[in-house]
């Protein structure tokens, strides 16, 4: 058990920009509450969006739904690449 343990650290410790770092390179990592929050904020940010649109612009349904599914995946994506973009930084 010892040995699968091993294998991570020491393949995480000399890769320092990839995804998969070892635990010691939690910096560069989103952490789960992060996550959840930006994945939240998506989501009701994705469902103002397509009521905006159907309400304001007088859009179709389809238009509201493509709308904030755009929204409800691009805001998430932006600020994660945001954080990253932070955090590698320093």
């Amino acid at each position: 058990m010892s040995a699968t343990q091993s294998g991570p650290q020491v393949s995480g410790s000399g890769s320092g920009s990839g995804s998969g770092g070892g635990n010691g390179d939690d910096g560069s990592k989103i952490r789960k509450f992060e996550a959840v929050i930006i994945v939240l904020l998506g989501m009701i940010a994705g469902i103002l969006a397509g009521i905006g649109s159907r309400t304001l612009d007088h859009a179709s349904w389809f238009e509201a739904i493509s709308t904030g599914v755009v929204v409800g995946i691009g805001l998430p994506t932006f600020i994660i690449m945001i954080i990253r973009y932070i955090r590698n930084q320093s």
